[in-house]
């Protein structure tokens, strides 16, 4: 730990930064045994798919632990596959994206993983595929070559101009509006030809697909989901929890990649039905879960004592939501310890004690109120009363999920309830 108060929990609020565990030095640090019965039900679904199962979608709550787990899955997968794990939000704006540079990108992110790991392309076909991607991207052979000459590699070059120039997108996009077999008839062959030189199958994962709005995943995968089953290898395409209480669009999900939707479920903090009990127990193995997670980010020291279990009940069981109150506790303590440093008053006893986490709770419930309209109220306190709304496909409901102010939870079957923090709202207004 750190001898200093303030550098000690300014690293813990950089430990506790909300992006997912994806390298494996993260994952050595902070990560908690989660999922490993979901990896092992992953690896069965790639090993047991043919030519018409190889397209995956898989489902979960924002801040659920699926980008860490689909990023462990692909560690333990590279060695008998060539896995490539990537975030789309990495590649293409959030608002921009769509199938076309989905496409575009896994074939980008397969050359991109080819040239990182020295695996040899035939020279001829390496060089068409160079020549492809940068006619159908109109990117002068001048600017490339003044970019590689101060040590940009192609596909890095690419990847920016992609993120940062909705021109390069819009080029795409006409062309293979027009041509969309040269897409995928591209996209495969750079596949085959890369597999065939390191001699492993193909196996993409799409992350932070389910950070788009739902309208967006409606028109890629009810409207376009045909095209992102031309891959001929294995791809898993993440998407939003809400998508599956969408009864025509889960069911065209399934029917078109004749898979089931692959779900991960949130851990659950209350058994069903006791969770609004004023004596309410919650589940041990829960607790000792997010709590552990929290140990690996922050020092025992910088805690008062039950801090932690209360920061855990406050979760409601999602890890991103875990993170998040814990991040504002660490961010509240740091301005704390700067004023009382100003003041030449003693800080080493200063810790995230329960006025601290109050306040932090306070202020991230009103954030996420702060909008909530009369009809969402009304949703969110069916929901509350019933374990579920009245009606699981109306879209302000489907938005509340969506958004994790509704929590899904499974046993043999699903069922609902409110953000520990939308609760304390509702009790405060005296609507439940």
């Amino acid at each position: 730990m750190a001898t200093n108060r303030i550098d000690a929990f300014q690293k813990a609020f950089r430990n506790l930064q909300l992006q997912p565990l994806v390298t494996m030095e993260e994952t050595a640090d902070f990560r908690v045994p989660y999922g490993d019965d979901l990896i092992a039900e992953l690896e069965q679904r790639v090993l047991d798919c043919n030519h018409y199962t190889n397209q995956l979608i898989f489902a979960g709550h924002r801040g659920c632990g699926k980008s860490t787990l689909l990023a462990e899955f692909a560690r333990e997968f590279d060695d008998n596959y060539l896995t490539i794990f990537f975030s789309i939000s990495d590649l293409i704006e959030t608002t921009a994206i769509n199938h076309i540079n989905i496409l575009f990108a896994i074939a980008v992110q397969i050359m991109d993983k080819a040239e990182e790991q020295k695996i040899e392309i035939d020279a001829n076909k390496k060089q068409r595929f160079f020549n492809w991607f940068q006619e159908r991207t109109e990117i002068e052979e001048s600017k490339i070559g003044a970019e590689l000459e101060v040590g940009f590699d192609f596909w890095s070059f690419l990847k920016s101009k992609l993120k940062a120039e909705a021109s390069i997108r819009e080029v795409i996009e006409t062309k293979f509006k027009r041509d969309f077999r040269d897409l995928i008839d591209t996209l495969n062959l750079i596949a085959t030809e890369v597999s065939l030189a390191c001699k492993k199958e193909i196996v993409v994962i799409i992350d932070d697909l389910d950070k788009l709005d739902l309208a967006a995943i409606e028109s890629i995968f009810l409207k376009n989901i045909k095209a992102l089953l031309q891959p001929n290898f294995f791809v898993i395409y993440t998407i939003p929890i809400a998508t599956i209480r969408d009864g025509v669009l889960k069911k065209h999900i399934e029917d078109e990649t004749s898979n089931p939707i692959f779900v991960m479920p949130v851990l659950k903090v209350y058994p069903k039905g006791e969770s609004h009990k004023d004596e309410a127990q919650p589940v041990n193995a829960t607790i000792a879960k997010l709590q552990q997670i929290l140990r690996k980010r922050i020092d025992s020291t910088l805690l008062a004592d039950d801090i932690l279990l209360e920061i855990a009940l406050s979760s409601g069981g999602v890890i991103r939501e875990l993170v998040r109150i814990a991040q504002k506790c660490c961010s509240l303590v740091l301005v704390k310890l700067r004023q009382k440093a100003r003041k030449l008053e003693p800080i080493d006893d200063v810790q995230i004690d329960a006025t601290i986490l109050q306040q932090s709770l306070d202020i991230l419930r009103n954030d996420m109120t702060i909008t909530l309209s009369k009809t969402d109220r009304e949703i969110l306190q069916q929901t509350y009363t019933n374990y579920r709304p009245d009606d699981p496909k109306q879209q302000e409901f489907l938005d509340l999920l969506h958004n994790v102010y509704v929590i899904e939870y499974k046993n043999a079957e699903s069922w609902y309830d409110l953000h520990p923090l939308v609760i304390k709202q509702l009790k405060l207004e005296e609507l439940i």
